[in-house]
Formats: C-alpha cells, sequence, structure tokens
C-alpha cells in the first residue's frame, strides 16, 4: 500500500496486492449484507483479510458489522487497524494543509470512509480535539467534503467555544444551506455578540429552512414519525430533528440567540 502523487499535490492510494478477484469477494459480501445474515458476511470478509492483508475496506467494514452487534472493543480495534494502513502509507513529503487526497478517484475512498469512521469514534466519545483533527485533514484534502463532516466540526467548536473557527468554516461553503452551516453561523454571531448580522441570517434560514427554527423553539422533542435510520428528508422534519439533536443544546444555552430566533420566526 503506497500513497502516490500522480500530479502535484494530487494524490492517490495504490496497492498492487489488491486484485479484481479480491474486490469481487468484497462486493459479494456487501451484496448479502444488505439482506443476509451477517455472520456469513463477516466470515467471507475474515477471509479477504486472510488474504490480504492491507484491504483497508475490508477491515473498515467489518468494524461497521462488529458496532452494528453491540461488539465496540473489536468494532475499534478493526477501525484503528483500517485506519493506520493508509497513514503507514503516506510519505513525508505529504502534508495536510496544501496536498489533495480526493473523492474522485475510488481508491481514495477506503482509507477516506476509515478516517471519517475513526474520527466518529472521537466524535461520540466526547474526544473533540481528536475528532476536529480528523475532520479538518479530511477537509482539508478534499474540500467538495463527500463525507459531510463541515456538519459536525461545528459541535467540536460549539463544544470548545471557538466560534471564529465556526465563522470560517461557514465561508468556505457560502451557498451550503444545510442547516449544519446556516443555523450554526447564526449561533455563533449571536454567541459572538453581533446581533444584526444574526438576525439577517436567521430571516434567511427561517426562508430556506423553516422546520428547523420550529424544532429548536419546541419544548419537547418527539422523533419523527417517518424517520428513516442513516436517511435525512432535505427540509424535511427529520432534517430539523437530527440537527436539534446535535446542535439544540448550544442554542438553548444562548438566552440571546433564542430570542433572536424567536423574534425572527414570529415576523
Amino acid at each position: 500500500m503506497k500513497l502516490v502523487e500522480i500530479e502535484r499535490n494530487d494524490w492517490i492510494f495504490q496497492d498492487s496486492t489488491i486484485t479484481d478477484e479480491i474486490d469481487e469477494k468484497l462486493d459479494r459480501a456487501l451484496d448479502i449484507w444488505e439482506s443476509g445474515p451477517a455472520e456469513l458476511v463477516e466470515k467471507m470478509l475474515l477471509a479477504i483479510v486472510e488474504e490480504c492483508p492491507n484491504h483497508i475496506d475490508a477491515l473498515h467494514h467489518l468494524s461497521l458489522i462488529y458496532n452494528e452487534q453491540g461488539r465496540e472493543l473489536e468494532a475499534y480495534v478493526f477501525c484503528q487497524a483500517a485506519v493506520s494502513i493508509g497513514l503507514h502509507a503516506i510519505p513525508r513529503k505529504f502534508k495536510w494543509d496544501n496536498s489533495r487526497v480526493t473523492w474522485g478517484f475510488l481508491e481514495n475512498r477506503p482509507f477516506m470512509r476509515a478516517y471519517h469512521n475513526l474520527g466518529l469514534w472521537h466524535f461520540h466519545s466526547d474526544r473533540y480535539d481528536n475528532a476536529i483533527e480528523i475532520f479538518e485533514r479530511l477537509l482539508s484534502v478534499n474540500t467538495s467534503d463527500n463525507l459531510g463532516v463541515r456538519y459536525l466540526l461545528p459541535v467540536c467548536w460549539f463544544e470548545k467555544n471557538e466560534l471564529s473557527a465556526i465563522l470560517d468554516l461557514c465561508r468556505q461553503y457560502p451557498d451550503d444551506v444545510g442547516p449544519g452551516i446556516l443555523y450554526s453561523r447564526a449561533l455563533a454571531l449571536a454567541r459572538l455578540g453581533r446581533d444584526e448580522d444574526a438576525r439577517t441570517v436567521l430571516e434567511y434560514c427561517v426562508v430556506e429552512l423553516p422546520l428547523v427554527g420550529k424544532e429548536l423553539l419546541k419544548k419537547r422533542h418527539p422523533k419523527p414519525k417517518f424517520r428513516i435510520e442513516g436517511r435525512i428528508t432535505v427540509g424535511g422534519p427529520d432534517e430539523a430533528y437530527e440537527y436539534w439533536r446535535y446542535y439544540g443544546k448550544y442554542w438553548s444555552a444562548s438566552e440571546s440567540a433564542m430570542k433572536l430566533l424567536r423574534q425572527v420566526m414570529k415576523r
């Protein structure tokens, strides 16, 4: 396994030991996972790892299977193993702040998925510094952010009260209308005491995503009836609920932000 520079600052993972035949075995295992027994899929993936120990995608999906089964220690071990292979393949010349490892190259996706998974482990364990490091790296090398780390980074920064970092992130994605960007920008501005700027952003927020504003103002937050785990309806009640689930406590902690939101929603 190597990370190779194919053009200036453009990098791609390469591994001659991963053949088409091995990847076909992985595809068959994942097809079975959709409707078949997880035990069979686990056995097939372990066979792939035995044949090709550096197969990041097989290790990553074993981690997902173990996590799904509640086998958290094994899930974490396999997650770490997958990421370690990728990190060890990175040469000294590679720099996280100006090199690119883009999602468009299929060969890069296994490591990026595995590294994102490790970031989620840190995120859900409240190890925000570790999560920030991973999410910032993924965002830096792949600004299109196909894994959506930009919607989790503000959580980490609200925890650490690094409000300017949130505003810097929002400026990088001026056309993004996801609540993790729009509403988080308004909240950061309000917490910085920039009420008029926050009001302007909120007026746009409630036009684009009114259900999020309504969800934040609710006293009770039942799960949406038609919520499908792992899927989000853009502009839907499930999107609003998910935003509240991650960000609601930061809004509730700011009286000025909640006051502004009530005023804008009322208008």
